[in-house]
């Protein structure tokens, strides 16, 4: 019987995890339906910030790169982050101050906050909040009212009380759930759910299309793309910051906030698996990741309140970037703790 010996190989390392490229690719992969329904809605305006957020990405990464002879990102990174600053920009915002922003946004992210791959602050924050303060007049209104939150008690009520516009088909498809699965479970769905679902009314393109975000973030999920850690915490502490703490201040209720409001508007689930899991920008260990999600949900709770916030989840991505490097040094101080017992 021949024996087989041992193979030794240059390089005996497996990769758990996908490349940087393969991440990005899938990334960008899972945006496109969004894209192409901002297409079919006649959205070019969006389309065109988009464009523009890339162009002012890749001149960033040339700023960088060129002093260091270095060339552009090749591993997709540079287009992705143009795409999601372009989506959390309104369809009335200014091309050219979208491309801009976009600019401004990558260079300091990656020169002023860490460097190439080490930043600790994201881009896509930096250039949101730029653009905000450079332009607040073309992001959209709070959808819901102080007046209209203590005329109805709901979040949810207050937006259809300031004429929130359906899609034609939410009626039907409302009456079929709650006459079919729903009912059985004793359970009623309001109107506008679906809307706020498949289509919300937003001129901004990273608010209009949860459905399709959640799709996405099973697969990047799945795919071990994105970490579950930060969004699961994130998502948890808003919506339990939101069922408990967002009616006290006009109806003087501990609870009774409208979590899925919430979670459907203002970006919230497309900051939670889009912007948040950055590698970059988070803890290395579980612990650590989780109270970024915990500090990420309670400052999103402070700028969004109960939903319908027009940026206030950037800036709760903003803050929540600032206290990582205090959780890094808490890491790391455990770390050598630990290793000086051993």
């Amino acid at each position: 019987m021949k024996k087989t010996g041992w193979i030794v190989s240059p390089s005996p390392f497996i990769l758990t995890r996908p490349t940087v490229t393969k991440m990005s690719f899938i990334t960008l992969a899972s945006l496109v339906p969004q894209i192409g329904l901002m297409a079919l809605d006649g959205d070019y305006g969006a389309l065109l910030n988009v464009l523009c957020a890339i162009v002012g990405s890749i001149a960033a990464e040339l700023t960088i790169g060129i002093p260091a002879r270095k060339p552009i990102a090749k591993d997709l990174t540079v287009y992705l982050t143009g795409v999601l600053i372009g989506m959390f920009l309104p369809c009335g915002f200014n091309p050219a101050l979208a491309g801009i922003v976009a600019f401004v946004g990558v260079l300091f992210g990656k020169t002023l906050f860490g460097g190439k791959g080490s930043f600790w602050v994201h881009p896509v924050a930096i250039a949101i909040c730029v653009g905000y303060i450079s332009q607040a007049a073309a992001f959209p209104t709070t959808l819901v009212t102080a007046d209209g939150l203590k005329a109805v008690g709901d979040a949810f009520g207050a937006l259809k009380l300031d004429r929130f516009s359906q899609l034609t088909q939410d009626q039907t498809v409302t009456g079929t759930l709650n006459s079919g699965l729903l009912g059985s479970l004793g359970i009623r769905l309001p109107e506008g759910y679906i809307t706020l679902l498949w289509n919300s009314p937003s001129p901004i393109p990273a608010f209009r299309y949860n459905i399709f975000t959640l799709i996405s973030s099973i697969v990047l999920l799945s795919m071990e793309i994105i970490d579950w850690i930060i969004p699961f915490f994130f998502i948890a502490t808003y919506g339990v910051c939101v069922w408990f703490l967002s009616l006290f201040p006009f109806t003087a209720a501990f609870t009774g906030g409208n979590i899925l409001f919430a979670l459907l508007t203002s970006g919230t689930l497309f900051a939670a698996f889009y912007v948040l899991p950055e590698y970059s920008t988070s803890p290395r260990t579980r612990l650590g990741k989780a109270i970024t999600g915990i500090v990420g949900g309670a400052a999103a709770f402070m700028n969004c309140g109960p939903g319908g916030s027009p940026v206030g989840v950037m800036f709760a991505v903003l803050i929540v970037n600032l206290i990582n490097p205090l959780i890094e040094h808490f890491e790391n101080r455990t770390h050598t703790i630990s290793g000086e017992q051993a």
